[in-house]
């Protein structure tokens, strides 16, 4: 249990407590306007099980009601991603079907395709000075 249940449970005590004491020392009882004559217990047991429904009964509702809402949000993601496209793939293929696949490394000529017009190494390099005033 909750540090705060806890306190509410002891000072649930102390007040029936109180109470009891109380009626036992003076057992007339309470004349409130528009009512009859009750006991104290009585009077107390009233106004707590008012309390406790005025604020268990909106606490439930607003459960009720998000717990509605998440239902119906988790229903719309479910709807929303089973249109979606897979984007998974398998390591070897290409995004675009009639490129060569990319390789680990494309400075190493050994991980290069085979193809020598295909390699980033091949033919003039552009920033090469004797390539580029010729």
């Amino acid at each position: 249990m909750r540090i705060v249940r806890i306190v509410s449970w002891v000072v649930l005590a102390v007040v029936v407590l109180y109470a009891f004491v109380v009626q036992n020392a003076n057992p007339n009882l309470i004349a409130l306007p528009g009512l009859l004559s009750l006991p104290l217990w009585l009077v107390l047991t009233l106004v707590a099980l008012i309390a406790f429904l005025a604020g268990w009964i909106p606490s439930t509702i607003r459960a009720w009601r998000r717990g509605r809402d998440r239902a119906q949000l988790e229903r719309r993601v479910a709807e929303l991603e089973a249109h979606l496209p897979s984007y998974d793939r398998d390591p070897g293929t290409t995004v675009i079907p009639d490129r060569i696949p990319a390789v680990a490394d494309p400075h190493r000529l050994e991980d290069a395709d085979d193809d020598p017009s295909r390699r980033r190494d091949a033919g003039p390099d552009r920033n090469d000075a004797r390539t580029r005033d010729a």
